[in-house]
């Protein structure tokens, strides 16, 4: 009798430890879903947005007008990416990945996402060849080289430009200067509300020893670009954006 009491009492306690441990397991995985990883050797620090407007030259222009526009309305992405001072191995940057675009469509418009241009003087160019059909990735490297897609191995910035590219047209021989900026839509029937999307994208930031995935959430344009011109939004605080690791 007293034999059976002790097993009863045994299993009693081997039930409530292991109760427990999938307690504890859950809580942590519940924990991990919520806050992510705490302590990565990389973290996003910094997400600007610089939303504007300007205007292309159309090729042909049979009336001879002195002003013969297609206007796009662009947002340049940057982020910006920073060595974590508390992470105590010796970790560097093998590439920064940007994934899974999606976007809703604009009232007006055609959005179309580009990458930074190789050859161009300016940053970016609406050739089709810079088009980011689905992924971006930057390099790990010796320093930042937006033209080459090279990122500092030991941090620092991507860049990427979601752009309107059918905006409107400005076709007019009236004004004797116009600004290539925010402005300039203003001086067709569109909307800054017809303008609006809202855009998401992962993040895979590969390491030499882990990798992990996060995923942005924006609404573009930023700002009012209709007054502004061009409107800037500076996001310090990155703490909602859950990046978790990923197996290899």
């Amino acid at each position: 009798m007293e034999k059976r009491k002790k097993e009863k009492i045994k299993l009693a306690i081997t039930f409530a430890v292991i109760v427990i441990a999938f307690g504890i397991a859950i809580t942590i995985m519940l924990k991990y879903n919520q806050e992510g990883e705490t302590n990565m050797p990389f973290n996003l620090s910094d997400i600007i947005v610089i939303s504007s407007a300007e205007g292309k030259t159309k090729a042909e222009n049979p009336e001879n007008y002195k002003w013969n526009l297609d206007i796009v309305q662009y947002n340049d992405i940057y982020l910006q990416f920073v060595k974590n001072p508390d992470y105590d191995k010796n970790a560097y940057i093998e590439s920064i990945s940007l994934e899974n675009f999606h976007f809703t469509d604009p009232a007006v418009g055609n959005t179309r996402i580009y990458m930074p241009c190789s050859t161009e003087s300016s940053l970016f160019s609406y050739e089709d060849n810079y088009l980011i059909n689905r992924t971006l990735t930057f390099n790990g490297g010796e320093t930042n080289n937006y033209k080459t897609l090279e990122i500092s191995s030991q941090g620092g910035n991507v860049i990427f430009r979601v752009a309107n590219t059918e905006v409107g047209e400005y076709v007019s021989n009236d004004d004797a200067e116009i600004a290539h900026n925010g402005t300039l839509i203003t001086k067709t029937p569109v909307t800054l509300e017809d303008l609006k999307i809202n855009i998401s994208f992962d993040i895979v930031i590969d390491t030499n020893i882990s990798k992990y995935r996060g995923t942005v959430n924006l609404e573009l344009p930023c700002g009012d670009i209709f007054t502004e011109g061009t409107s800037q939004l500076d996001k310090k605080d990155c703490s909602e954006i859950i990046f978790k690791r990923e197996n290899y």
